[in-house]
């Protein structure tokens, strides 16, 4: 097979056996471009020749799996498990925590989407993809008394003054700002 062919899984079963790593990059790459649904074919026939032995499986399979089943399918749940696989199998590689963060985002668990975030992040600090979802994500600043929950209205209320000082820092200060209209 040609270095930028992609083979098509359905002819590919008409022609006989193909190697699985065909399907795994060709799976890996589409997923890459968003193309889910394709991604989803591809690495559902690597997979399913594969999947007689699980310690065979290659972390990439598992987490783009994942991502085109919960970004194509909507299955989140099963998606989740199989990038947590992956990044059991190959800890330290920081697209997979980037995979599991997009499920986990899919899923509208932003909590654990930013912890699987702060994991890659603390593999490869410079990982532009990482960097960029955790920016789409957003920051949120540690609750001002830690010891209680975030949503303590303590916490609210304090969180809030907080908020309004850094914006107005005139104020803050004691220093006279402009009139307020009235």
């Amino acid at each position: 097979m040609a270095e930028n062919e992609t083979p098509d899984p359905r002819a590919a079963l008409e022609d006989g056996p193909v190697d699985p790593s065909d399907f795994i990059r060709a799976g890996v790459q589409a997923a890459r471009d968003g193309q889910f649904e394709r991604g989803l074919m591809f690495l559902s026939e690597a997979y399913r020749k594969l999947s007689k032995d699980n310690e065979k499986l290659p972390p990439m399979l598992l987490s783009y799996y994942g991502v085109c089943l919960a970004l194509n399918k909507g299955r989140a749940k099963e998606a989740a498990e199989f990038c947590q696989l992956a990044v059991e199998k190959e800890f330290y590689n920081a697209e997979l925590y980037l995979n599991l963060a997009r499920v986990y985002v899919a899923a509208r668990s932003r909590r654990k989407a930013v912890e699987a975030l702060e994991r890659g992040l603390a593999i490869d600090g410079k990982h532009a993809q990482l960097l960029k979802l955790r920016q789409d994500l957003g920051f949120r600043k540690r609750p001002v008394i830690p010891f209680l929950g975030r949503e303590n209205s303590l916490n609210v209320t304090l969180g809030r003054m907080r908020q309004r000082m850094k914006k107005e820092p005139r104020a803050a200060a004691g220093k006279p700002g402009p009139p307020k209209k009235g």
